[in-house]
């Protein structure tokens, strides 16, 4: 779906404003080779190293912080001469690469294994220690999944939760489809009502296998139904909305959506899932709802993601950001767009002025516009569509007497 801001799991990095805006890049380290981006990569796969891609920028205090101590590091030379190869990339001098590998914060370490396949292997946001480094780096050459490198990281009940991706993953790709199962559904469990990373996971990650496991283990339908039921019994609509989504039922809960949209003891409620609401909205091309019941005061909720993308612009440990970073225009696309996509041009107007107020920049106006070119052109396609299926029975019921008439002269 998406123009849309990833809300709670897009911005993986946490921000931090430019300190100056005119600094030149320290010198590189000896440990980065001189390479084009497509010439390390095809060295690294020739010697069967990792290839380590490290994106800085002169202005940033912890990318200068690592240039004095990880990069100066010498079991980290040592390490990276036997083993990889490095590339440095300023993200002001070299745009091209810093965008397509969607680098926004940095540091921002990316790993490839070139023997295993083109795909990243992972990355790490922010200022790295030498012996945090080398524990990144010696895990992945040593053959553990990303997931286990993850979780090393993470407290012990997060952990746990990584370890049984991994394990999930296993069977899966082994075709025990059984056992993957098993290991999935004890996982969306255990997450229950878990911390914001296990929250993300079991919404996202976990919810994204699942529905993977349906298309080719058909068991898991069974299984997931019955585990709607249970959410229905203990009226937990997150995870039956979810569940819905899972086994491509969203018709269920449009059908439960239209039967509290207008309580108003419910509107506390369609708040807490409008993430997932307005998904199944859009996808129904029920604009008019998104906007009616998930974006009743725009200009309120147009100001409220603008704090928030603000206070994602607060310092953080260890970290920096790309100077044209600005969360705020995603934030805003889908309520923009529903009130586009219902029609209400005179409203959408005023969403848009409120934006543009808010943040007047290139990026913000051309987020809107394509936004709004995108839904008028989906408005379009829903009405004609509509007028589409409103003129088949009128068509059939038009043939019908003549069957008939033609049924009751017929001499046999």
């Amino acid at each position: 779906m998406k123009t849309k801001w990833r809300q709670e799991r897009a911005i993986l990095a946490v921000v931090l404003t430019c300190l100056c805006e005119s600094a030149s890049a320290a010198e590189a380290s000896d440990v980065f080779s001189r390479l084009s981006l497509s010439q390390a990569k095809e060295q690294a796969g020739q010697g069967e190293k990792l290839l380590l891609l490290d994106f800085t920028a002169g202005w940033c205090p912890p990318c200068q912080k690592m240039e004095k101590t990880t990069w100066e590091d010498q079991d980290v030379k040592d390490w990276i001469k036997q083993n990889a190869v490095a590339v440095q990339i300023d993200v002001d001098q070299n745009s091209s690469d810093t965008q397509a590998l969607k680098v926004e914060a940095m540091p921002t370490l990316i790993l490839f294994i070139p023997a295993k396949g083109a795909g990243e292997f992972g990355r790490k946001v922010g200022y790295q220690s030498p012996a945090e480094l080398l524990r990144w780096l010696e895990g992945a050459k040593s053959g553990k999944s990303k997931e286990e490198l993850e979780k090393e990281t993470m407290d012990g009940s997060d952990n746990a939760v990584f370890e049984g991706l991994g394990k999930a993953r296993q069977f899966q790709t082994a075709g025990q489809y059984d056992e993957a199962l098993d290991e999935y559904i004890r996982l969306w469990q255990q997450t229950a009502g878990g911390n914001k990373v296990l929250s993300e996971l079991r919404t996202g990650l976990i919810a994204h296998e699942l529905k993977q496991l349906v298309k080719s283990h058909p068991p898991t339908r069974a299984r997931l139904v019955d585990l709607r039921k249970s959410a229905e019994a203990a009226d937990t609509r997150l995870d039956v909305v979810i569940l819905n989504g899972i086994l491509d039922e969203n018709a269920l809960t449009l059908q439960w959506f239209d039967q509290v949209k207008d309580k108003p003891e419910a509107r506390p409620l369609i708040a807490r899932l409008s993430n997932q609401l307005v998904q199944v909205l859009y996808s129904a091309s029920r604009w008019s709802d998104a906007a009616k019941y998930l974006y009743g005061d725009p200009i309120k909720q147009v100001n409220e993601y603008y704090k928030q993308a603000e206070a994602m612009k607060k310092p953080a440990p260890h970290t920096e950001v790309s100077k044209d970073f600005d969360p705020f225009p995603s934030m805003v696309l889908m309520l923009y767009g529903a009130y586009v996509g219902a029609g209400k041009e005179e409203q959408a107007q005023a969403i848009k002025d409120e934006c543009i107020r808010l943040d007047d920049t290139k990026t913000m106006h051309e987020a809107l516009d394509n936004m709004a070119q995108g839904m008028r052109l989906a408005r379009k396609a829903a009405e004609s569509n509509a007028a589409a299926a409103r003129a088949k029975p009128e068509a059939t019921n038009r043939l019908q007497p003549a069957a008939v008439k033609g049924k009751s002269v017929t001499r046999h």
